[in-house]
Order: C-alpha cells, then sequence, then structure tokens
C-alpha cells in the first residue's frame, strides 16, 4: 500500500472554504480553526498509533473503528457540503466522538484539552473542533485503504510513516495524555516506531527455518530383484531404479510366448447350433408336415432297396456265364 501525509492530506480536505463556514458556526476566526486542526490531527494520529502498537489484538480495534460505516470515506470531496449547516456538523462531531473512543481508547475530551491548553481556545469549542476534525481524518484514512486495497496489516506501517510530520505539534503534555510517560517527543515517537514494526511483524506469516547442519533427506532402500535363470546363465542382479528401461529381446519373447491368445473353441458353439436348428426342424415337420416327410423317406428308402436289387443282378449274371462255359 502506498504511504499517505495524512496531516497534508487532512491540511487540503480542510482548506480555507472549509475553514471560513466552520468558523460562521462556532464564533471563531479561520486562522484558529486551522490552528486547532493542525494540532489535534497530530495528536489523533499519535493516539491511533500509540493504540496499534500495543499489540495485534489492538490494531484490529483500531482497523474495525476506521472502517465502521459512521466514517465516510467520501470526505474529501463532500467535506465543503458537510459543513454547510449546524445539523451537519453536530453529525461529524458525534462520528469524531465515536471513533475516538473505539480506536484510541480515549476521551476526545481529554485529547481537546491539551490543544485547547497550548493555542488558548475555549475547551468546549476545541473539543467539537477536534471530533470534527476525527472525523474527517477518519475518513482520509479509510479512503486512503479502500483505494489502494490495502488490509489491517499494513496499518502499522501507515501510521509508522507519518511520525515524522507530527513531531512539531506534539509536546509532552500531549504525549502524556495518550499515557506515555517519556522524557521528549522524540522518545515517544522512537518507541512508538519500534512497537508498531513489532506489531507489523506480527502480521507476516511464519517461514519455516532453515538449518544449515540439516542433513539431506536420504532416499529409501531400493529393494533387491531376486536372480533368475536363462538356459544355463545367471544373470546380474536387477534393482529397480527411476528410469524406465526398456526390456531385452529374451524379456520379450517370454512375455510373448505366456500373452498368446487362448483358442476360440467354434467348433463346440457351430455344434451347439446346428443340433439347435435339427431339432427345431424336426418339431416343425412333425406337427404340420409329418405325413408328407414320412411319404417322402419311404420312397427314398424304397428306390435305394431297388438300386442294390439291379446292381447285385448285373453282376452275377456274367458269373453264370463264366461258369456255364
Amino acid at each position: 500500500m502506498k504511504r499517505i501525509n495524512l496531516s497534508q492530506a487532512l491540511s487540503t480536505c480542510a482548506d480555507d472554504i472549509v475553514r471560513q463556514k466552520i468558523a460562521l458556526k462556532v464564533g471563531l476566526p479561520a486562522a484558529a480553526i486551522g490552528d486547532v486542526f493542525s494540532r489535534a490531527g497530530s495528536m489523533l494520529i499519535a493516539a491511533l498509533a500509540a493504540r496499534a502498537s500495543q499489540g495485534r489484538e489492538d490494531t484490529v480495534m483500531v482497523f474495525g473503528a476506521l472502517m465502521s460505516r459512521d466514517i465516510n470515506p467520501r470526505i474529501g470531496d463532500e467535506c465543503a457540503k458537510r459543513v454547510d449547516t449546524t445539523g451537519q456538523l453536530k453529525e461529524l462531531e458525534h462520528a469524531g466522538f465515536a471513533l475516538v473512543a473505539r480506536a484510541t481508547g480515549k476521551d476526545a475530551a481529554v485529547l481537546s484539552d491539551r490543544v485547547s491548553a497550548q493555542i488558548g481556545v475555549p475547551a468546549q469549542a476545541t473539543c467539537a473542533l477536534t471530533c470534527i476534525c476525527a472525523a474527517i481524518l477518519g475518513g482520509l484514512i479509510k479512503h486512503h485503504v479502500l483505494i489502494e486495497q490495502g488490509d489491517i496489516s499494513e496499518l502499522p506501517g501507515l501510521f509508522a510513516s507519518q511520525l515524522a510530520t507530527i513531531g512539531d505539534h506534539l509536546n509532552e503534555a500531549s504525549i502524556d495524555a495518550l499515557g506515555y510517560p517519556q522524557p521528549n517527543v522524540n522518545a515517544f515517537l522512537d518507541t512508538l516506531s519500534v512497537r508498531l514494526a513489532a506489531v507489523a511483524a506480527d502480521f507476516e506469516p511464519q517461514r519455516p527455518r532453515v538449518d544449515s547442519e540439516a542433513k539431506p533427506a536420504q532416499l529409501p532402500q531400493i529393494p533387491v530383484h531376486s536372480r533368475y535363470e536363462i538356459g544355463k546363465v545367471f544373470a546380474h542382479d536387477i534393482r529397480f531404479t527411476s528410469t524406465i528401461k526398456s526390456p531385452s529381446p529374451v524379456a520379450m519373447l517370454a512375455s510373448a510366448k505366456h500373452d498368446k491368445p487362448r483358442p476360440r473353441r467354434m467348433g463346440k458353439v457351430f455344434a451347439l447350433t446346428t443340433a439347435s436348428v435339427l431339432i427345431a426342424a424336426f418339431v416343425w415337420a412333425k406337427l404340420y408336415h409329418w405325413p408328407e416327410v414320412v411319404s417322402f423317406v419311404t420312397q427314398l428308402a424304397d428306390s435305394s432297396a431297388h438300386g442294390n436289387t439291379t446292381a447285385s443282378g448285373s453282376v452275377s449274371s456274367p458269373m453264370r456265364v463264366v461258369s456255364s462255359k
């Protein structure tokens, strides 16, 4: 996700037109509105970063508050229209107050009192302006996360990149209000930077550790194939390998002998079929044309007997002639 200067984006959003409209509603000079926004914006960014630096769960709370429905991500384009009336200012004020409470765990009035003490603006007006500033700042952060398609893991890095831009508007009283009793602002910002880096690393996936002394994985033992005999010659031992070798001609011939197709028993099938046809023909003849069949068979038998008699007579006559001589 690309980085953004939130302090500059807040100043651009709350431009002269916006500050002038707010000044007319609250009865303060436009310059005072700009001072409150610049100091309150820096304190709010520091408060968000401080909450996110406390750990992963706190970062989740900050992200959920910023992504809530009450925060308007189009505030950058609609800011001038959102401050036209007092009612609209009240809506921004309530949204900002809820955001500060949910995202930072602090009371907006406690933070605004430090701002009021710095610039001399009445505390009530400063509190309202601080809440309005929080609503605008939250909308800018939400818009940036949505446009850049960022996620919760990038929020600590986003806040860490803002620390260099907010130091000029913070003091020891501001740090004390955030609950960090640091000796100075620089020590406070350094502490936040280290903690945010640790939280960002907590969101990164764990990578497997590489042991330099780890032994390479050993391949499983390959079983030894049994010896085989071809004629009277013993071949060498054969081991299984990872590559596929072409079989020898002898093995191919042996395999071909074993793989010969079995003869088809066509004769048995033919005999069964012929018997079935004959039986069917016999049944049909007996049922429908049995007398004709009997007559045909009788005539055939008579003709065969007559032929045999004629043949025997023709053979015996020459024999008689020979014997008479």
